[in-house]
């Protein structure tokens, strides 16, 4: 018989080295046996040099797992020799380079058990790290990259440490962290004299992780700027020396330049502060001299350059951060050029010389050409702008900000002068460069608008007129939208010194974009361009909305044009469907809307040829329905007259491509494949934008008399297109499409909702029909929506009838099909959409029409369907089965509390009285024959199968279920007998006790009750138990 070790080499070798079901296979023994305790024994049996590279290294990291999660559970005497063993296998492998990867993980190993060892361990190992420091070559180089790698893994350990634990290491390893600081004094330096540029790597990452292993864990550094310069006085100018420090490789030049600078930024940012501040000032003051003193290698040009003023950017913002009136402010100096001395009368505080050298070395950054260098300096003329103007020198005020307007405007907005399309541009990240204009230079495009005023704007009219290339036009649009929030709000205001000039401004702006003549036009031809226009006009409709003199129909003509490029689709459309939202008032005469409809369908629904299937749309549909809501919010507006005309005259291209595609392409349909798959979605596509627009007719209040619904107008319209498509059989196979389908008679009923109580019996009739030769569920979700829109059908005995007789004929058809695919084996869960929408039919008629519920005949079998689905992991069919047994449970209590009051009174019932006794004897009998196996599943779901989401829904439905006048004393001896059970979920896992189990009953069953959200809290907190997510300690809340 094979030894674990072997058991556990053969898997990690067909993990590594097979594939397919071996592989899984390996897989899921490794993850079993890594929890057992056996997994010591065997790692550490096979921890050896001799040992294939792969398994060395799967073994030491399995210990660190194991370490990490079962280090506690081990007896002291288990925990020192499982140490001193793992000390023993290090020292095995230090002298073999070419496991390097296993030392690796070793080293991580040690650290992690010294980290949980205690203080005095944890100190003793990081002293023993620091003497293997010693540079060099060989063996001592080794060493020394061993050591760094260990006392890096053991701050990270201490990091992830809870806070007491964290304090205590701490505090027993500040005489190492002397050592590891003193590393800049000659470590570093030596090394990177002799070109060992790994162990100044190393080094600094030591460095950065010790630097962040401060005890209160609520700070980014164990030490003030001005502590660390006066304990450790080398360090920081150290690490200065290494930004712009030359390297035999630009790439390991470029790594230590970063991490110094994450380290600077770390240190001097708004980290710790110390209580001297005097000490602090001087620290921050001595940074700032050393930024100045990098100023002509960052003014560089090239990439060297390029790096030393990213860091330089990065750091004066943190400093920025951690104190802007020190770095950015200069009272004195502003007080001395206004000539004017401080309030009080006293000596104003004296400014820092270096306030206006630090923003010049900023702005030179800004103007070089590389995002990353202005990325990093927005932070700083950001802060800087916190400051009040009188806090300021005059000079860090508009001044400042309208030296940015060149650079801002003219290169960093803007798309590189080569630019093509991102499928061609090899230099620049598509992600990166959006994600700059969109977060980091829009913040300081607003920051630069609010200090520069109707400046910026003229500055964007100069740019669009003397624009050369695209690019420039599209990134002074660009720098429009950036500030449309601000600048809508300045024109909103009458009070605001600049509204008038800016509104002026934004309407020449606004012209000569939407103007065929204007400069901005002439390079609409450029899909870039196009999208970044469309863009801002939709970030101005409320100001098209609010201002008459807005070139309205000329942003409505760029818009449909900009629907000619792939790249402005999603733009364009959305800002189009704002537009007519907010401007539909000014757009309501029919001529308008036909020819923005006109000029829309040849972009989402261009007419097919005749005798031909209509073409593929590649707009997505999303963008085609997002046009199509924009024009139906414009026809509501229209008279009586027009709007269904109108409504008619949008929806008819849709129409007309539907037809084509049931007409010609049912062939191609039936012949199956991927071009079948294709021409199905392209008429559920169709269908869709039908319900879209259908959906948009909704009006307020009741239509005037003798008025067609233009919602029913519609639906008419479309109702032999839909016939058609329901009855196809390739059609009735394929989902979307049917759900398309429904979706239009579901949007429709919604639209008209009264007014179209005429076309229930027919349209019953269609749904039952496709439903009982679909079984799709989409079926079930109209029936839903009959429910919503028209509760019980009264006044209208034959309609009432069948309403009712579609209901029950649907959950009857569902029920058997249910039946059926569980005596297939398959489970319910494959049933998933089926039972949610069983549910939710039954849900809609128990709320908006209880009585038609309560009588049917298929109310037992909803409920044993309603427990079923409650056991679910699914979240759709579990929601909704706690949804129907919530409603369902609180719709028994009224009627069981109406029928106790009727009896009470005694006299003869009324028709009514007799009928609300009925309907409480008939949920009775259904509560009493569901109610333990539901006790049973509710409890179960909690401790596993429920979704964590649904845990207070499930809660919902308990609580009730425990009211004393639904279930008496059988529903607390269903919860008692439910909790005593010894399967429940964790109970085998050791997770769930009988006595958790036992003080959840005697709170969930106290006298009085516990409040609704006290109950839902306490169920919530039982459940993690079992979950793995909590402990009994939480109950002990609720015995107060």
């Amino acid at each position: 018989m094979a030894s674990d070790a072997d058991s556990l080499r053969a898997a990690i070798l067909s993990l590594y080295g097979m594939a397919g079901l071996a592989q899984e296979q390996a897989n899921s023994w490794l993850n079993g046996f890594s929890r057992s305790p056996e997994a010591w024994q065997a790692c550490m049996q096979l921890l050896e040099p001799t040992e294939r590279p792969e398994v060395s290294f799967f073994c030491a990291n399995m210990l660190l797992s194991k370490v990490r999660a079962d280090w506690h559970k081990l007896s002291a005497e288990q925990q020192s020799q499982i140490g001193t063993v793992i000390s023993n296998k290090f020292q095995l492998f230090v002298s073999q380079a070419q496991a390097k990867l296993a030392l690796q993980r070793l080293g991580l190993l040690l650290a992690a058990v010294a980290s949980l060892s205690g203080p005095q361990a944890c100190a003793t190992f990081a002293g023993q790290c620091v003497g293997m420091l010693s540079g060099g070559e060989g063996v001592q180089h080794h060493m020394s990259e061993c050591a760094l790698s260990m006392l890096t893994a053991l701050a990270e350990e201490v990091n992830n440490m809870d806070r007491g634990r964290r304090r205590d290491l701490v505090s027993a390893t500040s005489s190492q962290w002397g050592d590891i600081a003193g590393l800049a004094r000659g470590f570093i330096p030596e090394q990177m004299a002799a070109g060992y540029y790994g162990l100044v790597h190393g080094a600094l990452l030591c460095l950065q992780g010790w630097l962040r292993m401060s005890a209160d864990a609520s700070s980014s550094c164990r030490m003030s700027p001005g502590q660390l310069a006066a304990s450790h006085p080398t360090l920081l100018s150290c690490l200065f020396s290494l930004l712009g420090a030359t390297a035999a490789e630009a790439v390991t030049a470029e790594r230590i330049e970063c991490l110094a600078c994450e380290i600077l930024c770390d240190v001097l940012g708004p980290g710790t502060y110390g209580e001297d501040a005097q000490q602090e000032r001087t620290a921050v003051d001595a940074a700032v001299a050393a930024l100045l003193s990098l100023r002509d290698v960052a003014l560089t040009p090239g990439p060297a350059g390029a790096g030393v003023a990213r860091c330089v950017a990065s750091i004066a913002s943190a400093l920025a951060q951690r104190d802007t009136s020190l770095v950015c402010g200069g009272a004195a100096a502003a007080a001395t050029a206004n000539g004017t001395s401080s309030s009080n009368g006293g000596a104003a505080p004296a400014a820092s010389p270096n306030v206006l050298p630090l923003a010049e070395l900023l702005l030179h950054c800004v103007s070089r050409p590389e995002r990353a260098v202005c990325e990093a300096a927005v932070e700083y003329f950001v802060c800087a702008n916190t400051l009040p103007l009188e806090q300021r020198h005059p000079q860090m005020g508009g001044p400042l900000y309208a030296s940015l307007l060149g650079p801002l405007l003219g290169w960093h907005s803007c798309y590189s002068s080569s630019f093509v399309s991102w499928n061609e541009e090899l230099d620049e990240d598509e992600e990166a460069f959006y994600r700059f204009r969109d977060q980091s230079l829009t913040d300081l495009l607003e920051t630069v608008f609010l200090m520069t005023g109707p400046a910026y704007l003229q500055q964007l009219q100069e740019r669009i007129s003397a624009a050369a290339a695209w690019q420039q036009a599209e990134g002074a649009l660009f720098c429009l939208k950036a500030v449309a929030d601000m600048l809508r709000g300045q024109v909103a205001s009458p009070s605001h010194p600049h509204a008038q000039q800016n509104s002026e401004l934004m309407l020449a702006l606004f012209e000569d974009l939407c103007s065929p003549s204007g400069r901005s036009a002439a390079f609409l031809s450029n899909p870039y361009t196009c999208a970044t226009a469309a863009a801002l006009v939709g970030a101005y409709a409320p100001w098209f909305e609010s201002t008459p003199a807005a070139p309205l129909e000329g942003a409505l003509r760029l818009l449909l044009h900009a629907l000619c490029f792939e790249h402005s689709w999603h733009a364009a459309a959305r800002a189009f469907k704002v537009l007519c939202m907010r401007c539909a008032a000014r757009l309501c005469s029919a001529p308008v809307v036909q020819s923005l409809a006109a000029v829309a369908a040849s972009a989402i629904a261009p007419a097919p040829l005749a005798g031909q299937v209509a073409s593929y749309v590649a707009m997505p549909l999303e963008d085609r329905q997002a046009i199509v809501e924009g024009l139906a919010r414009v026809v509501t507006f229209l008279g009586p007259q027009d709007v269904n005309d109108s409504a008619l005259n949008i929806q008819q291209p849709h129409l007309a491509r539907t037809q084509s595609i049931i007409s010609h392409g049912s062939s191609t349909a039936a012949q199956g494949g991927a071009a079948a798959k294709q021409l199905l979605q392209h008429l559920a596509d169709e269908l869709q934008l039908m319900a879209v627009l259908i959906k948009g007719m909704e009006f307020p209040g009741q239509p005037p008399p003798a008025f067609v619904h233009p919602a029913m107008k519609l639906l008419e319209a479309a109702w032999p297109v839909l016939s058609a498509v329901a009855d196809a059989p390739v059609c009735r196979q394929d989902r979307p499409v049917l759900e398309a389908v429904c979706e239009v008679h579901k949007r429709a009923l919604q639209a008209a909702r009264g007014s179209a109580k005429p076309l229930l019996p027919t349209l019953l009739t269609a749904v039952g029909e496709l439903f009982t030769a679909t079984q799709q569920p989409a079926c079930l979700d109209v029936l839903s929506t009959i429910a919503e829109v028209f509760g019980e059908v009264k006044n209208a005995p034959e309609l009432a009838a069948a309403q009712k007789q579609s209901f029950e004929g649907a959950v009857a058809a569902a029920s058997a099909v249910l039946m059926q695919r569980s005596a297939a084996s398959q489970s319910l869960s494959a049933s998933g959409d089926l039972l949610r929408s069983l549910l939710a039919v039954a849900d809609a008629h128990l709320v908006f029409a209880r009585e038609l519920f309560v009588t049917s005949s298929v109310l037992p079998q909803v409920c044993q369907w309603a427990v079923a689905a409650a056991a679910l992991r699914e979240k759709e069919p579990a929601n909704a089965a706690f949804s129907f047994l919530s409603h369902f449970l609180a719709a028994s209590g009224k009627l069981f509390s109406a029928a106790a009051e009727a009896a009470a009174a005694g006299g003869a019932a009324s028709p009514e009285q007799q009928a609300a006794a009925a309907a409480a004897a008939t949920l009775q009998q259904c509560i009493a024959a569901q109610g333990q196996q539901l006790m049973q599943t509710l409890v179960v779901a909690a401790c596993d199968t429920a979704p964590r989401q649904l845990l207070r829904a499930l809660a919902s439905v308990l609580y009730q279920l425990l009211q004393e006048q639904l279930t008496g004393e059988s529903g607390r001896q269903w919860l008692l007998a439910a909790l005593q059970s010894q399967e429940l979920p964790g109970m085998s896992a050791g997770l769930l006790k009988p006595a958790d189990c036992e003080a959840f009953a005697k709170l969930a069953l106290r006298q009085p009750p516990l409040s609704r959200g006290r109950f839902d809290a306490l169920l919530m907190d039982f459940a993690a138990i079992p979950r793995g997510e909590g402990t009994s300690d939480a109950l002990l809340a609720y015995e107060l």
